[in-house]
């Protein structure tokens, strides 16, 4: 590897990087003008992008890289692009055998990421979805400024569909279109509300999971259609096949907006229905407070009534505790 100080000296690093099960030398020259600092004994915490395939988002998942060297930080981040994700909803985005050639970043903050001509093998969505994935992991790094990436196959710039260059894409020029966008990914603990064995009531159930910051009641929600983790008769009421068709959260309202299994797969009684309802509410209100009133929407379209519960299209309000001695 090949490490230049610009501005100030230059030396030859040799260091073979092991990428899955093959090998790869990545010539990575280095702009120290672009490092904010380097923290010793400790670690950073970096995003890594992947695609969620039930979302269809890009989706990050937090890693920690602990080593001190400037060059070795960028290798360890480039190296888990290639790592699998560990939620099983996301898919990395980069092809197995597609490694890099080089990779130059400025002092303007531009990184520069070569590669073989392998590359056009991709697909073009395929591609799009790795540029974006790439550029949004590269310039979300907490110990170097990259303000940009641009991306270059056996020396020669990419070209859109108009043959005009690709250039520099930056976080927000990347978005593969308006319905893919990168969502950034923190650790929570939930309480989440299951229905109970004999459905007389409701039980809870904390888990502490990864959630979409941009979507946090989308992530609620698929907790609960995932079921409860505890095996003692407890179930989540949500239908098999129910899949979330969308989430608008404006403030003080969340509408949520189900497919038609919801309603079509549900086989339980009327209060089996009712409890469902009251664990979905309790669950968004009880972890997310800042929400007041919920709607639901089969469909996009309201329904009058949901397996014989009544009000079914009428907001759901959240229950102010009640005062002392009022």
């Amino acid at each position: 590897m090949r490490l230049m100080l610009e501005g100030a000296v230059s030396f030859v690093l040799n260091r073979k990087i092991l990428i899955i099960a093959g090998a790869a030398i990545l010539s990575c020259i280095v702009a120290m003008g672009v490092w904010a600092y380097v923290r010793a004994n400790s670690g950073y915490s970096v995003y890594i992008y992947y695609f969620n395939i039930r979302t269809n988002q890009l989706e990050s998942e937090e890693r920690v890289i602990s080593v001190n060297d400037p060059a070795l930080m960028v290798e360890t981040v480039l190296r888990m692009l290639y790592v699998t994700p560990r939620n099983n909803a996301l898919r990395q985005t980069i092809p197995e055998g597609l490694f890099l050639d080089s990779v130059n970043i400025s002092l303007g903050g531009v990184m520069t990421a070569s590669f073989p001509v392998e590359y056009h093998d991709m697909p073009s969505y395929e591609e799009a979805l790795f540029r974006a994935s790439f550029v949004q992991t590269m310039t979300n790094l907490p110990f170097i400024n990259i303000e940009g990436v641009r991306i270059l196959v056996d020396g020669e710039e990419l070209f859109d569909s108009f043959g005009e260059p690709l250039g520099i894409h930056t976080q927000s020029s990347v978005l593969v279109n308006p319905n893919i966008r990168a969502r950034r990914v923190t650790s929570r603990t939930l309480t989440l509300y299951f229905v109970n064995e004999d459905l007389s009531g409701l039980v809870s159930e904390e888990r502490h999971v990864d959630v979409a910051v941009d979507a946090v009641e989308y992530s609620i929600l698929n907790q609960l259609i995932e079921g409860p983790q505890i095996d003692d008769g407890h179930m989540s009421g949500i239908p098999t096949g129910t899949r979330i068709m969308g989430i608008l959260t404006e403030p003080g309202i969340c509408s949520i907006n189900l497919s038609e299994e919801f309603v079509s797969n549900f086989s339980g009684s009327p209060t089996a229905a009712d409890l469902t309802l009251q664990a979905i509410v309790n669950t968004i209100f009880e972890n997310q407070s800042t929400i007041n009133s919920i709607q639901f929407l089969i469909e996009s379209e309201r329904r009058e009534s949901f397996n014989g519960v009544p009000d079914f299209d009428a907001m759901f309000v959240r229950e102010e505790p009640e005062q002392n001695g009022e």
